[in-house]
């Protein structure tokens, strides 16, 4: 049988079903259309509709692309599949690709905005109920930032605890921020992302940590920070302060994904039990160049001190100034636990505590920040 001839008979078979007209095209017919339509059950007529959603939904996102899918209801995808199969038809467009072909097609002519099937600023998804009922939801892609802050006041944390309504996910009672509050440097730069972006939940990567009773000086500390759902996206910098924090960040395309390494200068002032000399401090510079190895999660890890200076305050207290590699536990260093060796109280054979330590500077050694 020739090709034109087997068509023609599936063609004259469609005329078993109603079908509108783009459910018709679909199948290559070219009959009258009727209604109401055996397969879509005239979604097909609600484009229009739909794209005025769209429009509406879409208003006050930044994007450049974006990307559209559809949830239908099953029945469609069934009516259709059964009477493909009656009729042996088989390689054509499903109503579902034609569905969001078309809208994405002319939302695409009345934005100005392109398709990106691979990374679109912008997911819209077209949820269908079997009354043709429309929901349309958006998602923007996360945004990523690069910055650093400085602490100029003690007793401010670096971390803010999580909302205990939504353990962190974002939720009404947080302002969809997924923390307690903002009185921490997490709170407050998490606050300016979300007003400069309008996005919710920022998720931080601290390079190091420090304590409510230090301060952060220098360049400041380095971080990076992902907002989800932003929708202002065309941003050169965002600023953040408060009386106690200082903080700016830059757009980064991506968050690192190896670890980054960096070295810290810290100040930290020390007590020790026993009368301090000059032979003591002596001691202490030997440190320089030394590697320190303790206990992280089962193994051993090891931070080595590139440089050390040590200054006498007093007889029970001094002033060590070191440059070390980051994520040396400062108060374990200087107070002699037996998993970090060499420590301070060892090695001048006398309990040392850390009263208090400051960070002076942390250099970024990784390419991936500055």
């Amino acid at each position: 049988m020739a090709l034109a001839d087997a068509r023609n008979i599936l063609v004259s078979r469609l005329k078993k079903y109603k079908l509108c007209k783009d459910c018709l095209d679909r199948h290559g017919s070219r009959q009258k259309p009727e209604e109401p339509c055996y397969i879509c059950r005239g979604l097909m007529s609600e484009k229009e509709v739909i794209i005025k959603k769209i429009v509406s939904t879409t208003k006050g996102y930044q994007f450049d692309t974006f990307l559209l899918g559809a949830t239908l209801p099953t029945q469609i995808y069934e009516r259709e599949d059964a009477m493909r199969a009656r009729l042996k038809m088989r390689g054509m467009e499903s109503a579902k690709s034609q569905l969001t072909r078309e809208i994405g097609m002319a939302f695409a002519r009345i934005s100005g905005k392109k398709v990106d099937y691979l990374l679109p600023d912008l997911a819209i998804n077209l949820v269908i109920d079997k009354e043709n009922n429309v929901e349309v939801s958006t998602q923007s892609r996360p945004l990523t930032f690069m910055g650093r802050y400085k602490k100029k006041t003690k007793g401010f944390p670096q971390k803010q605890e999580r909302c205990t309504k939504c353990e962190g996910k974002g939720c009404n009672d947080c302002g969809h921020s997924g923390l307690s509050g903002y009185e921490s440097v997490e709170g407050v730069i998490a606050r300016s992302i979300m007003t400069a972006t309008k996005g919710e939940t920022p998720k931080f990567s601290w390079l190091g940590s420090e304590d409510r009773s230090s301060l952060v000086l220098g360049k400041g500390r380095p971080f990076y920070a992902k907002v989800l759902d932003p929708r202002k996206r065309k941003l050169r910098s965002i600023r953040a302060s408060s009386d106690s924090v200082v903080a700016t960040l830059s757009p980064t395309k991506s968050l690192p994904t190896v670890p980054v390494r960096f070295i810290v200068k810290t100040r930290i002032l020390i007590r020790c039990e026993k009368n301090l000399d000059g032979k003591d401090l002596k001691k202490i510079r030997s440190l320089a160049g030394a590697e320190i190895k303790f206990n992280s999660r089962a193994r051993t890890a090891t931070k080595k001190i590139y440089a050390i200076a040590a200054r006498r305050v007093d007889d029970h207290n001094l002033i060590l100034t070191i440059l070390a590699d980051g994520g040396l536990m400062i108060k374990q260093f200087v107070g002699g636990e037996e998993y970090m060796k060499p420590n301070v109280s060892e090695l001048l054979g006398t309990k040392c505590d850390c009263t208090t330590f400051d960070i002076l500077d942390v250099q970024v050694q990784n390419s991936l920040a500055s």
